[in-house]
Protein backbone atom coordinates (compact mmCIF):
# COMPACT_ATOMS: atom_id res chain seq x y z
CA UNK A 1 0.00 0.00 0.00
CA UNK A 2 2.81 1.85 1.09
CA UNK A 3 5.98 2.80 -1.35
CA UNK A 4 7.91 6.00 -0.01
CA UNK A 5 9.77 5.59 3.22
CA UNK A 6 11.01 8.97 4.60
CA UNK A 7 14.12 8.73 7.41
CA UNK A 8 13.18 11.81 9.29
CA UNK A 9 13.71 12.88 13.05
CA UNK A 10 14.93 16.15 11.85
CA UNK A 11 13.36 19.52 11.04
CA UNK A 12 13.31 18.73 7.41
CA UNK A 13 11.71 15.15 7.76
CA UNK A 14 9.19 16.64 9.91
CA UNK A 15 8.35 18.97 7.25
CA UNK A 16 8.48 16.31 4.89
CA UNK A 17 5.75 14.08 6.72
CA UNK A 18 3.45 17.23 7.20
CA UNK A 19 3.64 17.45 3.57
CA UNK A 20 2.75 14.34 2.82
CA UNK A 21 -0.06 14.07 5.25
CA UNK A 22 -1.73 17.62 3.75
CA UNK A 23 -1.04 15.99 0.10
CA UNK A 24 -2.68 12.79 1.19
CA UNK A 25 0.17 10.54 0.78
CA UNK A 26 0.64 7.57 2.45
CA UNK A 27 4.58 7.00 3.48
CA UNK A 28 6.14 5.09 6.37
CA UNK A 29 8.54 7.41 8.43
CA UNK A 30 11.29 6.05 10.16
CA UNK A 31 12.48 8.08 13.48
CA UNK A 32 15.07 6.89 15.92
CA UNK A 33 13.65 7.77 19.26
CA UNK A 34 10.20 7.84 20.78
CA UNK A 35 10.86 12.15 20.59
CA UNK A 36 11.39 12.14 16.60
CA UNK A 37 7.61 10.68 16.72
CA UNK A 38 6.14 12.29 19.18
CA UNK A 39 6.55 15.56 16.84
CA UNK A 40 4.98 14.46 13.56
CA UNK A 41 1.86 14.58 12.98
CA UNK A 42 -1.66 12.13 13.91
CA UNK A 43 -1.97 10.98 10.57
CA UNK A 44 -3.54 7.98 8.54
CA UNK A 45 -1.33 8.53 6.08
CA UNK A 46 1.99 8.43 8.11
CA UNK A 47 3.18 4.69 9.23
CA UNK A 48 6.15 5.07 12.12
CA UNK A 49 8.82 2.49 11.87
CA UNK A 50 10.37 3.86 15.11
CA UNK A 51 13.25 1.17 16.15
CA UNK A 52 16.73 1.96 14.54
CA UNK A 53 17.90 -0.03 11.65
CA UNK A 54 21.26 -0.81 10.61
CA UNK A 55 21.65 -1.72 6.85
CA UNK A 56 20.71 -4.84 6.94
CA UNK A 57 17.52 -4.25 9.06
CA UNK A 58 16.33 -1.53 6.43
CA UNK A 59 17.10 -3.52 3.00
CA UNK A 60 14.82 -6.29 5.11
CA UNK A 61 12.25 -3.39 5.73
CA UNK A 62 12.06 -2.09 2.11
CA UNK A 63 11.73 -4.93 0.64
CA UNK A 64 9.56 -6.31 2.87
CA UNK A 65 7.23 -3.40 2.86
CA UNK A 66 8.01 -3.10 -1.37
CA UNK A 67 9.24 0.87 -0.76
CA UNK A 68 9.85 2.00 -4.02
CA UNK A 69 11.71 5.62 -3.43
CA UNK A 70 13.55 6.44 -0.12
CA UNK A 71 14.42 10.11 0.67
CA UNK A 72 17.23 10.52 3.61
CA UNK A 73 16.32 13.72 5.41
CA UNK A 74 18.34 12.41 8.43
CA UNK A 75 20.95 14.93 10.34
CA UNK A 76 23.36 16.36 8.28
CA UNK A 77 25.69 14.52 10.45
CA UNK A 78 24.63 11.39 10.41
CA UNK A 79 27.21 9.97 8.26
CA UNK A 80 26.89 6.73 9.23
CA UNK A 81 23.42 6.78 8.95
CA UNK A 82 23.19 8.19 5.87
CA UNK A 83 25.70 5.41 3.96
CA UNK A 84 23.70 2.82 5.77
CA UNK A 85 20.14 4.08 3.95
CA UNK A 86 22.47 4.80 0.70
CA UNK A 87 23.74 1.04 0.50
CA UNK A 88 20.36 -0.30 1.20
CA UNK A 89 18.74 1.47 -1.58
CA UNK A 90 21.99 -0.46 -3.85
CA UNK A 91 21.48 -3.45 -2.33
CA UNK A 92 17.37 -2.97 -3.08
CA UNK A 93 17.68 -1.16 -6.25
CA UNK A 94 15.69 1.26 -5.21
CA UNK A 95 15.71 5.54 -5.71
CA UNK A 96 17.51 7.04 -3.15
CA UNK A 97 17.22 10.85 -2.85
CA UNK A 98 19.26 12.77 -0.22
CA UNK A 99 18.17 16.03 1.56
CA UNK A 100 20.42 18.40 2.16
CA UNK A 101 19.90 20.94 5.47
CA UNK A 102 20.54 24.20 4.25
CA UNK A 103 24.45 25.40 5.29
CA UNK A 104 25.10 28.47 7.16
CA UNK A 105 28.68 29.06 6.43
CA UNK A 106 28.38 31.84 4.60
CA UNK A 107 26.99 33.64 7.12
CA UNK A 108 27.92 37.10 8.84
CA UNK A 109 30.85 35.91 10.81
CA UNK A 110 30.87 37.80 13.35
CA UNK A 111 33.17 37.18 17.19
CA UNK A 112 35.97 34.47 18.07
CA UNK A 113 35.27 31.32 16.17
CA UNK A 114 37.45 28.58 16.12
CA UNK A 115 36.10 25.81 13.32
CA UNK A 116 37.83 22.38 13.54
CA UNK A 117 36.72 19.01 11.48
CA UNK A 118 35.54 16.43 14.70
CA UNK A 119 34.46 16.58 18.38
CA UNK A 120 37.90 15.11 19.11
CA UNK A 121 39.69 18.13 17.33
CA UNK A 122 36.98 20.28 19.37
CA UNK A 123 38.17 18.26 22.52
CA UNK A 124 41.81 18.58 22.01
CA UNK A 125 40.98 22.46 21.40
CA UNK A 126 39.60 22.85 24.67
CA UNK A 127 41.52 21.20 26.83
CA UNK A 128 44.24 23.58 26.17
CA UNK A 129 42.22 26.65 27.23
CA UNK A 130 40.64 27.59 30.14
CA UNK A 131 36.77 28.20 31.47
CA UNK A 132 33.33 26.39 31.25
CA UNK A 133 32.08 24.85 28.03
CA UNK A 134 28.84 24.56 26.76
CA UNK A 135 28.24 21.73 24.54
CA UNK A 136 24.97 21.84 22.43
CA UNK A 137 26.01 19.09 20.20
CA UNK A 138 23.70 16.42 21.17
CA UNK A 139 24.31 13.45 23.98
CA UNK A 140 25.66 10.79 21.51
CA UNK A 141 29.21 12.31 21.63
CA UNK A 142 29.03 13.67 25.35
CA UNK A 143 31.61 11.09 26.29
CA UNK A 144 34.59 12.20 24.62
CA UNK A 145 34.84 15.31 26.36
CA UNK A 146 35.69 13.36 29.85
CA UNK A 147 39.03 13.16 27.72
CA UNK A 148 39.58 17.08 29.34
CA UNK A 149 41.22 18.02 32.30
CA UNK A 150 38.50 18.90 34.93
CA UNK A 151 35.91 18.36 32.73
CA UNK A 152 33.64 17.38 35.51
CA UNK A 153 33.76 21.55 36.17
CA UNK A 154 34.32 22.65 32.94
CA UNK A 155 31.82 20.86 30.52
CA UNK A 156 27.99 22.34 30.85
CA UNK A 157 25.67 19.98 28.63
CA UNK A 158 22.09 20.87 26.91
CA UNK A 159 20.48 17.84 25.74
CA UNK A 160 17.01 16.61 24.89
CA UNK A 161 14.94 16.21 28.03
CA UNK A 162 14.39 12.86 27.28
CA UNK A 163 14.74 10.21 30.21
CA UNK A 164 17.23 7.98 28.73
CA UNK A 165 19.01 10.82 26.90
CA UNK A 166 19.12 11.76 30.59
CA UNK A 167 19.88 8.75 31.76
CA UNK A 168 22.97 8.31 29.32
CA UNK A 169 24.49 11.42 30.34
CA UNK A 170 24.35 10.66 33.86
CA UNK A 171 26.20 7.63 33.46
CA UNK A 172 28.92 9.30 31.80
CA UNK A 173 29.05 11.22 35.21
CA UNK A 174 28.06 14.71 33.34
CA UNK A 175 24.84 15.56 35.94
CA UNK A 176 23.20 18.06 38.74
CA UNK A 177 23.52 21.54 37.15
CA UNK A 178 26.20 21.16 34.49
CA UNK A 179 23.42 18.62 32.88
CA UNK A 180 20.42 21.44 30.98
CA UNK A 181 17.60 19.31 29.77
CA UNK A 182 15.82 21.90 27.49
CA UNK A 183 13.78 21.00 24.31
CA UNK A 184 15.09 23.91 21.47
CA UNK A 185 14.31 25.61 19.20
CA UNK A 186 16.37 28.68 21.23
CA UNK A 187 16.22 31.93 20.73
CA UNK A 188 19.63 34.49 21.32
CA UNK A 189 17.60 35.83 24.34
CA UNK A 190 17.59 32.39 25.80
CA UNK A 191 21.23 31.73 24.52
CA UNK A 192 22.68 34.29 26.03
CA UNK A 193 20.88 34.13 29.52
CA UNK A 194 22.49 30.18 29.69
CA UNK A 195 25.69 31.63 29.00
CA UNK A 196 25.64 34.18 31.64
CA UNK A 197 24.04 31.90 34.33
CA UNK A 198 26.49 29.68 33.70
CA UNK A 199 29.65 31.92 33.27
CA UNK A 200 30.22 29.72 30.07
CA UNK A 201 33.37 30.88 28.25
CA UNK A 202 33.25 28.15 25.03
CA UNK A 203 30.40 27.28 23.36
CA UNK A 204 30.38 24.42 21.13
CA UNK A 205 27.88 23.64 18.44
CA UNK A 206 27.90 21.88 15.22
CA UNK A 207 27.25 23.73 11.87
CA UNK A 208 23.62 22.09 11.37
CA UNK A 209 21.93 24.83 9.80
CA UNK A 210 18.86 27.23 10.20
CA UNK A 211 16.79 24.56 11.22
CA UNK A 212 19.58 23.72 13.84
CA UNK A 213 19.01 26.82 15.62
CA UNK A 214 22.71 27.83 14.68
CA UNK A 215 22.82 31.29 13.74
CA UNK A 216 21.33 31.79 17.29
CA UNK A 217 23.81 30.70 19.31
CA UNK A 218 26.64 32.42 16.88
CA UNK A 219 24.85 35.34 17.37
CA UNK A 220 24.26 34.97 21.67
CA UNK A 221 28.31 34.06 21.52
CA UNK A 222 29.09 37.14 19.87
CA UNK A 223 26.75 39.55 22.06
CA UNK A 224 28.58 37.44 25.00
CA UNK A 225 32.00 38.03 23.54
CA UNK A 226 32.83 34.21 24.34
CA UNK A 227 34.35 31.73 21.64
CA UNK A 228 32.75 29.54 19.46
CA UNK A 229 33.87 26.52 18.78
CA UNK A 230 32.16 24.95 15.65
CA UNK A 231 32.42 21.34 14.51
CA UNK A 232 32.13 21.17 10.45
CA UNK A 233 30.10 19.40 8.24
CA UNK A 234 31.48 15.43 8.36
CA UNK A 235 31.58 15.38 3.88
CA UNK A 236 30.44 17.67 1.36
CA UNK A 237 26.93 15.57 0.04
CA UNK A 238 25.19 15.78 -3.26
CA UNK A 239 21.42 16.27 -2.94
CA UNK A 240 18.22 18.40 -2.92
CA UNK A 241 16.48 20.81 -0.79
CA UNK A 242 13.34 19.98 1.29
CA UNK A 243 11.57 21.81 -1.66
CA UNK A 244 12.73 20.70 -4.32
CA UNK A 245 11.90 17.00 -2.67
CA UNK A 246 8.13 17.98 -1.77
CA UNK A 247 8.51 18.90 -5.74
CA UNK A 248 9.43 15.15 -5.98
CA UNK A 249 6.90 14.15 -3.53
CA UNK A 250 4.01 16.34 -5.42
CA UNK A 251 4.99 14.19 -8.87
CA UNK A 252 3.78 11.43 -7.12
CA UNK A 253 0.18 10.38 -7.55
CA UNK A 254 -1.56 11.90 -4.49
CA UNK A 255 -5.04 9.75 -4.23
CA UNK A 256 -5.16 7.59 -0.93
CA UNK A 257 -4.01 4.54 -1.41
CA UNK A 258 -0.48 3.67 -3.05
CA UNK A 259 1.93 6.32 -4.23
CA UNK A 260 3.28 5.52 -7.43
CA UNK A 261 5.39 7.54 -10.00
CA UNK A 262 3.84 9.31 -12.78
CA UNK A 263 4.64 8.49 -16.78
CA UNK A 264 7.88 9.84 -16.85
CA UNK A 265 8.25 13.34 -19.94
CA UNK A 266 10.63 12.89 -22.68
CA UNK A 267 12.74 14.89 -23.76
CA UNK A 268 15.09 14.77 -26.96
CA UNK A 269 18.72 15.97 -27.07
CA UNK A 270 18.84 16.71 -30.60
CA UNK A 271 21.75 17.25 -32.90
CA UNK A 272 21.02 18.74 -36.16
CA UNK A 273 24.26 18.54 -38.10
CA UNK A 274 25.46 21.22 -39.74
CA UNK A 275 22.30 22.73 -41.17
CA UNK A 276 18.46 21.97 -42.02
CA UNK A 277 16.56 18.49 -42.33
CA UNK A 278 19.39 17.37 -44.88
CA UNK A 279 21.90 17.26 -41.71
CA UNK A 280 19.51 15.29 -39.43
CA UNK A 281 19.15 11.57 -38.96
CA UNK A 282 15.55 10.14 -39.79
CA UNK A 283 15.24 9.13 -35.89
CA UNK A 284 16.17 12.78 -35.22
CA UNK A 285 13.54 14.29 -37.94
CA UNK A 286 10.69 12.30 -35.97
CA UNK A 287 11.65 12.83 -32.39
CA UNK A 288 11.22 17.08 -33.72
CA UNK A 289 8.40 16.43 -35.20
CA UNK A 290 6.66 14.78 -31.77
CA UNK A 291 7.62 17.57 -29.53
CA UNK A 292 5.42 20.21 -27.57
CA UNK A 293 7.88 22.60 -27.11
CA UNK A 294 11.18 22.88 -28.30
CA UNK A 295 14.45 24.46 -27.21
CA UNK A 296 17.64 25.80 -29.26
CA UNK A 297 19.85 29.06 -30.57
CA UNK A 298 17.15 31.03 -32.73
CA UNK A 299 18.89 30.03 -36.26
CA UNK A 300 18.25 26.55 -35.37
CA UNK A 301 14.63 26.92 -34.62
CA UNK A 302 13.91 28.56 -37.30
CA UNK A 303 15.75 26.18 -40.15
CA UNK A 304 13.48 23.03 -38.03
CA UNK A 305 10.26 25.17 -37.94
CA UNK A 306 8.46 23.08 -40.33
CA UNK A 307 9.40 19.95 -38.57
CA UNK A 308 6.98 20.41 -35.47
CA UNK A 309 4.78 24.42 -36.11
CA UNK A 310 2.57 23.79 -33.58
CA UNK A 311 5.67 23.41 -31.13
CA UNK A 312 7.03 25.94 -28.73
CA UNK A 313 10.03 27.82 -29.92
CA UNK A 314 12.13 29.14 -26.62
CA UNK A 315 15.27 30.13 -27.33
CA UNK A 316 17.56 29.03 -25.16
CA UNK A 317 19.90 26.73 -25.43
CA UNK A 318 21.84 26.38 -21.63
CA UNK A 319 20.92 23.89 -18.80
CA UNK A 320 20.89 26.64 -16.27
CA UNK A 321 17.51 28.35 -18.49
CA UNK A 322 16.12 25.50 -19.64
CA UNK A 323 15.57 23.10 -16.33
CA UNK A 324 14.03 26.23 -14.47
CA UNK A 325 11.86 26.68 -17.50
CA UNK A 326 10.71 23.19 -17.60
CA UNK A 327 9.91 23.04 -13.96
CA UNK A 328 7.36 25.90 -14.25
CA UNK A 329 5.77 24.69 -17.12
CA UNK A 330 5.09 21.34 -16.07
CA UNK A 331 2.36 20.94 -19.14
CA UNK A 332 5.17 20.91 -21.91
CA UNK A 333 5.69 16.14 -21.87
CA UNK A 334 7.61 16.04 -25.05
CA UNK A 335 10.45 18.54 -25.03
CA UNK A 336 13.28 18.72 -27.36
CA UNK A 337 16.59 20.34 -27.46
CA UNK A 338 18.15 21.26 -30.25
CA UNK A 339 22.46 21.01 -30.25
CA UNK A 340 24.59 22.14 -33.64
CA UNK A 341 26.92 19.00 -35.35
CA UNK A 342 26.64 15.88 -33.44
CA UNK A 343 25.67 15.85 -30.01
CA UNK A 344 28.85 13.31 -29.05
CA UNK A 345 31.43 16.32 -30.14
CA UNK A 346 32.13 19.23 -28.12
CA UNK A 347 28.42 19.51 -27.88
CA UNK A 348 26.47 21.00 -24.64
CA UNK A 349 24.56 18.02 -24.73
CA UNK A 350 27.07 16.51 -22.72
CA UNK A 351 25.99 19.17 -19.76
CA UNK A 352 22.54 19.05 -20.46
CA UNK A 353 22.68 14.97 -20.14
CA UNK A 354 24.76 15.30 -16.82
CA UNK A 355 22.41 17.60 -15.05
CA UNK A 356 19.43 15.28 -16.03
CA UNK A 357 21.27 12.19 -14.77
CA UNK A 358 20.77 14.14 -11.55
CA UNK A 359 17.97 14.06 -9.20
CA UNK A 360 15.17 15.09 -9.14
CA UNK A 361 15.84 15.49 -12.92
CA UNK A 362 16.14 11.58 -13.55
CA UNK A 363 13.08 10.76 -11.86
CA UNK A 364 10.88 13.40 -14.11
CA UNK A 365 12.49 12.51 -17.58
CA UNK A 366 13.13 10.25 -19.90
CA UNK A 367 15.87 11.05 -22.31
CA UNK A 368 16.99 9.88 -25.57
CA UNK A 369 20.14 11.37 -27.90
CA UNK A 370 20.06 11.55 -31.66
CA UNK A 371 23.24 12.18 -33.06
CA UNK A 372 23.94 14.42 -36.34
CA UNK A 373 26.76 14.96 -38.64
CA UNK A 374 29.71 16.49 -37.35
CA UNK A 375 31.68 19.25 -38.81
CA UNK A 376 34.59 17.13 -39.51
CA UNK A 377 32.63 14.47 -40.86
CA UNK A 378 31.02 16.85 -43.09
CA UNK A 379 34.34 19.33 -44.25
CA UNK A 380 36.53 15.59 -44.48
CA UNK A 381 33.41 14.33 -46.93
CA UNK A 382 33.56 17.28 -49.09
CA UNK A 383 36.90 16.62 -49.14
CA UNK A 384 36.58 13.23 -50.19
CA UNK A 385 38.55 12.01 -47.53
CA UNK A 386 38.43 10.02 -44.57
CA UNK A 387 39.19 11.19 -40.86
CA UNK A 388 39.54 8.07 -38.97
CA UNK A 389 43.10 9.08 -38.26
CA UNK A 390 42.19 12.87 -37.58
CA UNK A 391 42.99 14.43 -34.06
CA UNK A 392 39.73 16.14 -32.89
CA UNK A 393 40.44 19.43 -31.44
CA UNK A 394 38.16 22.23 -30.25
CA UNK A 395 39.77 25.73 -29.25
CA UNK A 396 36.15 27.06 -29.20
CA UNK A 397 36.36 28.92 -25.74
CA UNK A 398 39.21 26.31 -24.78
CA UNK A 399 42.80 26.46 -24.67
CA UNK A 400 45.24 23.79 -26.45
CA UNK A 401 48.96 23.24 -27.64
CA UNK A 402 48.04 22.46 -31.14
CA UNK A 403 51.84 22.95 -32.43
CA UNK A 404 52.57 19.77 -30.10
CA UNK A 405 49.73 17.56 -31.42
CA UNK A 406 50.85 18.51 -34.78
CA UNK A 407 54.12 16.94 -34.08
CA UNK A 408 52.60 13.70 -32.95
CA UNK A 409 49.91 13.65 -35.39
CA UNK A 410 50.07 13.78 -39.12
CA UNK A 411 46.49 15.48 -39.62
CA UNK A 412 44.73 17.71 -36.90
CA UNK A 413 41.52 19.33 -36.98
CA UNK A 414 39.89 22.25 -34.87
CA UNK A 415 36.99 23.77 -34.03
CA UNK A 416 37.68 27.80 -33.93
CA UNK A 417 36.41 31.15 -31.80
CA UNK A 418 36.95 34.74 -32.01
CA UNK A 419 40.17 34.57 -29.88
CA UNK A 420 41.55 31.40 -32.22
CA UNK A 421 41.23 32.51 -35.68
CA UNK A 422 42.57 31.24 -39.16
CA UNK A 423 44.75 34.41 -39.30
CA UNK A 424 46.06 33.77 -35.28
CA UNK A 425 46.91 30.00 -36.17
CA UNK A 426 48.51 30.58 -39.45
CA UNK A 427 50.63 33.42 -38.17
CA UNK A 428 51.88 30.61 -35.08
CA UNK A 429 52.48 27.45 -37.80
CA UNK A 430 54.69 29.69 -39.77
CA UNK A 431 56.42 31.24 -36.54
CA UNK A 432 57.10 27.44 -35.89
CA UNK A 433 58.65 26.05 -39.00
CA UNK A 434 54.46 24.33 -40.23
CA UNK A 435 54.67 26.74 -43.08
CA UNK A 436 54.15 24.16 -45.57
CA UNK A 437 51.59 22.58 -43.93
CA UNK A 438 47.90 22.11 -45.79
CA UNK A 439 45.12 23.60 -44.45
CA UNK A 440 41.25 23.26 -45.22
CA UNK A 441 39.26 25.96 -43.64
CA UNK A 442 35.35 25.51 -43.88
CA UNK A 443 32.98 28.62 -43.74
CA UNK A 444 29.04 27.67 -43.09
CA UNK A 445 29.21 24.46 -44.17
CA UNK A 446 26.25 22.53 -45.67
CA UNK A 447 24.21 26.39 -46.40
CA UNK A 448 23.72 27.86 -49.40
CA UNK A 449 26.91 30.44 -48.97
CA UNK A 450 29.39 27.68 -47.90
CA UNK A 451 33.05 27.96 -48.75
CA UNK A 452 35.93 25.90 -48.14
CA UNK A 453 39.60 27.32 -48.82
CA UNK A 454 42.68 24.94 -49.49
CA UNK A 455 46.26 26.78 -48.92
CA UNK A 456 49.45 27.19 -46.84
CA UNK A 457 50.08 29.46 -43.77
CA UNK A 458 50.93 31.81 -46.06
CA UNK A 459 48.45 31.92 -48.26
CA UNK A 460 45.92 32.25 -46.07
CA UNK A 461 47.18 34.26 -43.04
CA UNK A 462 46.08 37.83 -44.99
CA UNK A 463 43.04 36.53 -45.45
CA UNK A 464 39.50 36.89 -44.22
CA UNK A 465 37.21 33.78 -42.60
CA UNK A 466 34.10 33.47 -40.61
CA UNK A 467 35.47 33.44 -36.47
CA UNK A 468 33.20 29.94 -36.26
CA UNK A 469 35.11 28.33 -39.11
CA UNK A 470 36.82 24.55 -38.47
CA UNK A 471 40.28 23.78 -40.52
CA UNK A 472 42.01 20.50 -41.11
CA UNK A 473 45.59 20.58 -41.12
CA UNK A 474 47.74 17.98 -42.47
CA UNK A 475 51.35 18.16 -42.76
CA UNK A 476 53.24 17.95 -46.26
CA UNK A 477 53.80 14.74 -47.97
CA UNK A 478 52.17 12.38 -45.18
CA UNK A 479 48.46 12.85 -46.30
CA UNK A 480 46.84 10.13 -46.95
CA UNK A 481 45.24 8.95 -50.41
CA UNK A 482 41.88 10.77 -51.31
CA UNK A 483 38.87 8.63 -52.34
CA UNK A 484 35.69 9.74 -53.63
CA UNK A 485 32.59 9.73 -50.92
CA UNK A 486 29.01 10.79 -50.61
CA UNK A 487 28.72 14.36 -49.81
Amino acid sequence: MCKILIFGGTTEGRILAEYCHEQRIHAWVSVATGYGEMVLPESKYLHIQKSPMDACQMEDFIREKKITLVLDATHPYAAVVSQNILTSCQKAEIRHIRVLRESSEDFERKGSIVWVDSVEEAVFYLDKQTGNVLVTTGSKELSSYTAMNFWEERIYARVLPALSVIFACEQIGIKGNHLIGMQGPFSVEMNRAMIKQYDIRYLVTKEAGNAGGFPEKMGAAAECGITTVVVGRPVKEDGITTEEAMEVLKRWKTVEGPAIPPEKKSISLIGVGMGGQDQMTVGAWKALQNCDVVFGAERMLLETSHAAPKARKIPFYLSKDILPWLTNHGECRRIGILYSGDTGFYSGAKKMAESLSREPYRLEYEMSVFPGISSVSYLCSRLNTGWEDVRLLSLHGRECDIIEELKKNSRVFALLDGTHTVKSLCTLLEEQGFDHVKISVGERLSYSDERITVGTPGILVNREFDVLSVLLIEREGEAPCRHTLMP
